[in-house]
């Protein structure tokens, strides 16, 4: 009798070909419905599943495989003599190999126009059902959910006659993994604050349980030193695109996520540079050259090995000065012509390519960080692009064009890690303190950077990412000429510091939202 391969596959990738291949090693293939019918286009014998169970399909397919006459055959321990002589009693064959994939839950849960049955019927039975069987009588099944995995498995059975033991156990962790995954993403859908079915209401949690599982995309060299291991891991890869250089290293892509995230806050043409995460310019303009310029000029020495990052398809004119010198990652939405044959001739240069709205999709539900002892997680800090609740609490009213560098400033600061402090034009940073442990030491780092940059303080304004707790930082920045200043509020002493800002005939406005980054 005939070995029996059993498909039963959403995405048909490869899968004429693996029966095509088990048909010519002498299988028998059985599937359902819609797999059936898509095989016989290629002229394969196909058996349906009904046929072998004697059962139909029912209510529009949601019942096909989950019968016996299919589970038995998978599950068989075929060392066992009571299960082969019960098979035989019953009349029933063993399934030698099992591919499956499952039905696209999240791409059909992501889109906006799907309704709730339609994301209900996406929930796969069977799929996760045959799968789970199969791997765990890995010993005699071979199962597969990896169309990159075909190939070898139709290698194996034809030179050996069958799929080696060590392979049947690989495809049985993978298997196991895929379902995990498949599970997670439906978990996260019925569970309130991760997913679209949201019922979230004050008497459940925000969040009651953290779905951790993702494959592995790439693995590393190391880690953030060469001592430790590295690798990484998504589950919703997509995004952005490595065009050119070596593979991207841990800090790499520490450092494109900061960029990614920073430069999807600017709407006009914006070009960002950074350091170990840390920006050390940015600048706005009327086009990229312009917007470059400006956040170079803010601090000329420390761009030298760094990450830049522009909103706009790059141009030549400005690839030309971003060749100058030599930049470890270029990251744009896009490469004019003949831009990338200029800067690909650094062959240590990583060239980046992000699609703005794939990237907004393929974003994390929540921000996770990992502790000694567990992990902590929270809601992303979206509320920077938001002006409700700010309110002038001095006696000087900002200009039209101090609010436009508050701005700009107010975006800029959010980016830094705390204690933060950015001094702006209305386009472009002038100044920046960061990552100190008082606020005052990072107000006098940013301005002695700017005056080390030979910037004009009496134009810039001042953002604080948290409250001042005492006057001296205010007094520290009238003291250079800086007239305007925007922080969140929410210190005890705060009233002392806005009279400080009435007594030095400054401006200040208070957010009501801080944004401190750890």
């Amino acid at each position: 009798m005939k070995p029996l391969a059993l498909i039963s596959v959403s995405d048909k990738t490869g899968i004429d070909l693996l029966a095509a291949g088990l048909v010519n090693l002498g299988f028998e293939i059985i599937s359902t419905g819609k797999t059936a019918s898509y095989l016989s286009k290629f002229a394969l014998p196909v058996t349906r599943v009904s046929e072998l169970t004697g059962f139909p399909e029912i209510m529009d397919g949601r019942v096909k495989t989950l019968h016996p006459g299919v589970h038995a055959g998978i599950l068989a321990d075929r060392d066992v003599p009571e299960h082969t002589e019960e098979m035989d009693r019953l009349g029933l064959r063993p399934i030698d190999l099992v591919a499956v994939n499952l039905y696209p839950f999240a791409k059909v849960a992501a889109n906006p126009g799907s309704t709730e049955q339609e994301i209900i019927e996406n929930i796969d039975i069977g799929g996760p059902t045959l799968i789970r069987s199969a791997a765990k009588n890995f010993k005699h099944v071979t199962i597969l959910t990896d169309t990159e995995d075909y190939a070898e498995t139709l290698s194996q059975i034809r030179r050996d006659g069958n799929t080696s033991l060590a392979w049947r156990c690989e495809m049985a962790a993978k298997a196991f993994r895929h379902v995990a995954q498949y599970d997670k993403v439906i978990a996260e859908y019925f569970t309130p604050g991760t997913g679209t079915a949201d019922q979230e209401s004050d008497s459940k949690p925000w969040l009651d349980r953290l779905f951790l599982e993702a494959p592995l995309v790439q693995p590393l060299r190391y880690g953030e030193n060469p001592h430790q291991r590295g690798g990484y891991f998504s589950d919703r890869p997509g995004g952005w695109t490595q065009l050119h250089g070596k593979p991207l290293s841990f800090n790499n892509l520490l450092d494109l996520d900061a960029a990614l995230k920073s430069i999807l806050l600017y709407e006009r043409p914006t070009a960002m540079i950074f350091k170990h995460t840390n920006p050390c310019g940015i600048g706005s303009g009327g086009n990229l050259s312009e917007a470059y310029q400006k956040a170079f000029a803010t601090d000329p020495l420390s761009p030298f090995g760094g990450i830049l990052a522009f909103n706009r398809t790059l141009d030549l004119n400005t690839a030309a000065k971003v060749n100058e010198i030599f930049s470890e990652i270029i990251i744009a939405p896009d490469y004019g012509p003949q831009v990338l044959d200029v800067l690909r001739k650094r062959k240590d240069r990583r060239l980046i390519c992000f699609d703005r709205n794939k990237l907004q999709n393929a974003r994390c539900q929540q921000d996770v960080r990992s502790i000694i002892t567990g992990y902590l997680v929270q809601d992303w800090d979206n509320g920077i692009l938001s002006e409700e609740g700010w309110q002038v609490v001095t006696k000087v009213q900002p200009t039209l064009e101090q609010m436009d560098a508050l701005r700009f400033a107010w975006k800029a600061v959010s980016i830094l890690k705390s204690n933060a402090i950015a001094l702006t034009a209305v386009d472009r940073t002038i100044g920046l303190g960061m990552g100190q442990t008082s606020r005052v030491d990072s107000a006098g780092i940013a301005i002695r950077r700017a005056i080390q940059f030979n910037h004009d303080l009496a134009s810039a304004v001042c953002a604080s990412d948290g409250f001042f707790p005492f006057r001296d930082s205010v007094e520290l920045l009238a003291g250079h000429g800086i007239k305007a200043v925007i922080q969140p509020g929410g210190s005890k002493n705060d009233a002392e510091v806005i009279a400080a800002c009435d007594g030095l005939g400054m401006c200040m406005v208070l957010t009501g939202m801080r944004h401190f980054r750890h």
